[in-house]
């Protein structure tokens, strides 16, 4: 009887133990004193070619908001945003309590701005550090750009002085972020920053070389995984790569494919109506294309525009623009954006007949030398 007893207190004990045991979880709690009413969205952005909504709620008739949930089981990069504004922050969960305390701003007496005050964790904290790094670096060297750019117009320096010290500054930014990058080599905050700061936009042996530095931990974790996929992506999309296929509508209401193309030579001109240096390029393209498409050029024009009638009316009033044309019409989520990893416009993509890209950014003088040699001819 007694052993019996024994039994049953262990097990009384172990039944209370483990309902005291909470199950990790994260927990967003809020203040929004002047937002009573308003819609706030929080998002998984760890892919940004896959942001999923999280969750969603209003804040409360005292100012107050709480998200919570059960554990990612990793370190989370999520966004929390105000609906219906472009106020909203980014911030590096984890299975602890963050406080965020969102505050309204008089601008001017027709603008008022939020901001995001958040209790950062360790990695969050580091996160923020970084990309404050980030904007302070790429200020100085837009300062130092722009200095030139001027010496440039004033003829104090030719134009292949500008390049090339344009080119040393580009070169002296990386590597900057590289030194300070590899102080955190096994950090989720630097993997988030390759992946937001670098992915796409940086040179690809930089990229690389930056996660190369990460330790083993952080590239095998869930949160990299977005980092080595597109990394396939881009080596598919410079030169060298063959690039998967995409289809977006043509501007005849039909559909028009990258493989559509394959045997002959094909540039892409990616473009859009509110990118000046894309219509002051585009008679070039139109100079190119009279030249060469009779040679065996297809020129395919890829219009990033959201609006289809300014994306039409602009064709139609420019009736020298006769090669072919295509939009997705959603900006920067058309798939020949994720395809060929374009961040900035105008974008020239050289593709032979094989489907091999063969040259990128390419302008001028220098895109048709390229062209003649693709095409053998003089």
């Amino acid at each position: 009887m007694k052993k019996t007893k024994t039994i049953t207190i262990i097990l009384l004990i172990a039944l209370l133990f483990s309902c005291n045991q909470k199950t990790p979880q994260y927990t967003i709690n809020g203040i929004f004193k002047d937002g009573i009413g308003e819609l706030l969205i929080l998002e998984d952005v760890s892919d940004k070619y896959s942001i999923k909504t999280i969750d969603s709620m209003r804040v409360d008739a005292n100012g107050n908001f709480s998200f919570s949930g059960p554990s990612f089981g990793e370190i989370k990069e999520v966004r929390l945003s105000i609906a219906g504004t472009r106020f909203k922050d980014e911030i590096l969960i984890e299975d602890t309590i963050v406080n965020v305390n969102i505050i309204q701003k008089v601008i001017t007496e027709k603008y008022t701005k939020s901001i995001f005050k958040v209790e950062r964790s360790k990695e969050d904290a580091l996160y923020a550090k970084l990309k404050a790094n980030y904007k302070e670096r790429r200020n100085i060297w837009g300062g130092k750009t722009n200095k030139l750019v001027v010496a440039n117009k004033k003829e104090e320096i030719g134009d292949e002085e500008l390049a090339k010290a344009c080119e040393k500054l580009d070169v002296d930014f990386i590597t900057e972020m590289l030194d300070t990058l590899s102080n955190y080599p096994n950090n989720y905050a630097t993997a988030f920053y390759i992946k937001n700061y670098m992915l796409g936009y940086d040179p690809l042996p930089s990229v690389e070389e930056a996660f190369s530095n990460l330790t083993d931990n952080i590239k095998n974790s869930k949160e990299a995984t977005p980092i080595t996929s597109r990394l396939e992506v881009i080596k598919r999309s410079f030169v060298g790569g063959t690039p998967d296929d995409f289809s977006i509508p043509s501007l005849d209401g039909g559909e028009t494919s990258l493989y559509q193309y394959r045997g002959k030579v094909l540039l892409i001109d990616c473009w859009a109506t509110w990118c000046g240096p894309c219509i002051k390029e585009m008679p070039h393209i139109g100079e190119i294309y009279n030249e060469f498409h009779p040679k065996g050029l297809e020129v395919l024009g890829i219009s990033y525009d959201r609006k289809e009638t300014k994306w039409r009316n602009f064709l139609k009033k420019n009736e020298y623009v006769v090669w072919d044309q295509a939009s997705s019409l959603k900006e920067w989520n058309c798939p020949s954006a994720k395809v060929f990893a374009v961040n900035t416009i105008p974008e020239t993509i050289l593709i032979d007949k094989n489907g091999v890209i063969v040259a990128r950014g390419l302008k001028g003088d220098k895109l048709k030398t390229k062209i003649k040699e693709i095409l053998a001819v003089e």
